[in-house]
Parts: structure tokens; C-alpha cells; sequence
């Protein structure tokens, strides 16, 4: 049986992101904007901040990983003008499916949230308009998934087995 921890996933997924946006950054640069673009500059600068911060975070204890929101990190806003919540998904931009709540890191909303602090409050803009919005939780997306994976393996070794107690068969019991 696997005894890897979720938080064992998420450190190989942050060291392939360091691997992708530190030592491959021009290259992932040249793929999502143009050269003479001056946004490519300051997500140049953002992304320098972002593989800095994710290195300090590995060489720490686990509790950090779901401290900051990082790619890969699902969070939940509170939107504190509407007093509702929503739950979001920060990803590569290959991954992002906004239906599904997964958005891009490059998106404006995405980018505005990386490296927010977990009950930090901010004021970002979107497409509707400018909104103040707290952090209210930070978790790995595939964080979740691996403990309902593990509830169910508990509710099956919780179950009866109705073949315990019988024999397995094999060369003592060949015809």
C-alpha cells in the first residue's frame, strides 16, 4: 500500500513548478506573451517573487504549503461586501475550466490571488468590478480528493468480508 501523504504530492508539484517557471520561465514567458509586451515584464517579476517564495515554503515544515495560495491551491473566498463565499481553484493555464471553478494563474483574478496569505483580506478587480475579499481558507485541490479516496478505503476495510476465514487455495488444495 502507498503511504505517501497528500503533502508529498503537492512538494513534487511545486518542485515541477519550479523546474517550469524558474529554470524554463523564458520559455513559458514566450508561449503566453509576446516579447515586446510590458505585461510580460511584470509577470516576469511576479513569477521571479512566486518560485523565490515556493523554495523557502519547501524547506519548511508542511504546515506552510496550505498557508499561501500557490498553483494548485484551492481556496475559499469570502466576499466581504456580499457576505458569500466561493471556492476556487488556482491552476496552470492549461488546466483552467473557470465553469469548474479552476482559473488560471494568469488570469487577472489568478494572478491578483497568488501568494495571498490565508485570512489575508484584498481588494482585486474583476470584469463586474473592483471587491474586498478575505482568504478564508487555503487547501491542496488534490488534498481533498486524496481523503475522500481515504474515507472510502476505511468504510471498505470497516465492512465485514464475508470470505474471511476460508482458505485461499493453492498447491495444498490442487485436485
Amino acid at each position: 500500500m502507498n503511504r505517501r501523504t497528500p503533502l508529498d504530492n503537492c512538494r513534487e508539484m511545486l518542485v515541477s513548478q519550479l523546474l517550469t517557471l524558474g529554470e524554463e520561465k523564458r520559455t513559458f514567458l514566450d508561449a503566453y506573451f509576446d516579447v515586446r509586451n510590458p505585461e510580460r515584464i511584470l509577470l516576469d517579476k511576479q513569477l521571479t517573487a512566486y518560485t523565490d517564495r515556493v523554495e523557502r515554503l519547501l524547506a519548511g515544515p508542511d504546515e506552510l504549503l496550505s498557508s499561501v495560495v500557490l498553483i494548485g491551491s484551492q481556496i475559499e473566498l469570502e466576499y466581504v461586501d456580499f457576505h458569500t463565499s466561493d471556492k476556487l481553484t488556482i491552476v496552470m493555464p492549461e488546466e483552467a475550466d473557470p465553469d469548474e471553478g479552476q482559473i488560471s494563474f494568469l488570469s487577472p483574478v489568478g494572478r491578483q490571488l497568488l501568494l495571498g496569505n490565508k485570512g489575508e483580506m484584498r481588494a482585486i478587480s474583476t470584469p463586474s468590478g473592483d471587491m474586498k475579499i478575505r482568504i478564508a481558507d487555503i487547501q491542496w485541490a488534490f488534498e481533498q480528493s486524496s481523503e475522500l479516496v481515504q474515507e472510502l478505503e476505511q468504510a471498505d476495510e470497516a465492512k465485514p468480508n464475508p470470505l474471511k476465514g476460508l482458505t485461499q487455495g493453492g498447491a495444498n488444495h490442487a485436485l
